[in-house]
């Protein structure tokens, strides 16, 4: 048994911070929180010093097995070849116990997903779409990845006329995915501005049905605010970006904020992964635009999830959720609600609410300690002195110093 007492406690719910608790942690599980708990004599306890306690921060939208990256040395495993070590432990630093992936080398990171989840690899928690579905000719697999065959065939899932859609989604859930993923985009931002196919409305709606009909979330990629209405329009339930490097249609109407305060969608703004690509020549800058519409977005009390396109060059695994949270705050959220977003927000856009995401009895003990107050500075969340990934310590600079 382990006792953290004495927290600054910021709980991922949402509500004000509070000073002197104490966090009883049994195992995997947080099994009291509060002021006046008796703490078990054979408990090992670590008095926090009024320094502030969170919930692990979780990343959204990664690429676990992303191609910029080495595997650690002396990981003997079939997927050192997917560089998932040096990217785990990046996000364990930065402390993301969990994260989405939003696309990854199929069957491998499901198999990776379930051998954490029992325990084998030191990781953040994961779930995972699998492949993705595209266009055939489409964006990305043809636009960014040139068609390379080996991506084409273990990363997505291509949709021509002749597609039993159904039947394709069947077997990414019968494969056991947490989430079915699609793209709606034309964009080609290698070749800009020239376009590539995309999929038709009838195809997106046929794959949220399909998706729904098996009791699967769909997240949904767009590049620009007119994507953004087709993708509620057909049923998605996350949307993954805003406004993308190279895109257009950034009109935003009464009635598309309408739309998104009234219905159970969540938007993921990757806003991190567009700042960091805004200077790609030839091509506008968006990032002002973005930001512009993040901020309304905020105002009006739409559903905003932390998730950041990791995998992808210049961001960093980790790290990037912090960045993230400094964005999200510039463009008008209060540092409470980017780090709620970022914690038990995220958790209920992924329907794991019940599971992480706040620091409340019968939740993963997934903890962080940091050594300043991120309330008064964001970017105090960068101050980590201690993470817990179901109860274990796994990043210690608070004992060891």
């Amino acid at each position: 048994m382990l006792c953290l007492k004495n927290a600054f406690l910021v709980d991922g719910t949402g509500q004000n911070p509070q000073e002197g608790v104490t966090v009883v942690v049994q195992g995997k599980t947080i099994v009291q929180v509060g002021r006046d708990i008796t703490i078990p004599e054979d408990a090992q306890v670590i008095d926090l010093k009024h320094k502030p306690l969170l919930p692990g921060f979780s990343d959204a939208h990664t690429h676990l097995g992303g191609s910029d990256s080495l595997d650690r040395p002396g990981l003997t495993s079939r997927f050192a070849n997917y560089n998932y070590a040096q990217n785990r432990e990046a996000a364990l630093e930065w402390g993301v116990t969990a994260v989405r992936s939003a696309g990854d080398f199929t069957p491998e990171i499901l198999e990776f997903r379930d051998e954490v989840n029992e325990g084998k690899f030191r990781s953040p928690r994961i779930l995972a779409c699998g492949r993705f579905i595209q266009a055939q000719n489409g964006y990305p697999g043809y636009a960014v990845f040139s068609a390379d065959q080996n991506i084409l065939d273990n990363a997505m899932v291509l949709v021509n006329d002749q597609t039993d859609i159904e039947a394709e989604v069947k077997k990414l859930v019968e494969a056991g995915v947490d989430f079915i993923k699609t793209v709606i985009s034309d964009d080609n931002k290698m070749d800009y501005p020239n376009s590539v196919p995309r999929l038709s409305n009838e195809q997106l709606k046929r794959i949220a049905d399909a998706a729904h009909k098996y009791g699967k979330r769909l997240m949904v990629h767009v590049d620009d605010l007119k994507d953004m209405a087709e993708a509620i329009a057909i049923g998605a339930d996350t949307i993954e970006h805003i406004i993308s490097v190279g895109s257009s249609n950034h009109e935003l109407t009464d009635e598309l904020l309408k739309t998104l305060t009234s219905r159970d969608v969540w938007v993921v703004p990757t806003m991190i992964a567009i700042k960091n690509h805004d200077a790609m020549p030839g091509i506008p800058p968006v990032y002002a635009t973005l930001e512009k519409v993040v901020r309304e977005f905020i105002k009006a009390g739409v559903k905003i999830g932390v998730g950041c396109d990791s995998g992808i060059p210049f961001v960093p695994y980790g790290e990037c959720v912090h960045l993230e949270m400094e964005l999200l705050t510039e463009a008008g959220m209060s540092p409470l609600a980017a780090i709620t977003a970022a914690t038990g927000g995220n958790a209920k856009m992924f329907g794991q609410e019940h599971f992480f995401g706040t620091v409340e009895p019968g939740k993963a003990a997934d903890l962080v300690v940091l050594g300043s107050n991120p309330l008064q500075d964001i970017k105090n969340t960068r101050d980590i002195k201690m993470v817990l990934r179901d109860g274990r310590i796994v990043v210690d600079k608070l004992l060891n110093n």
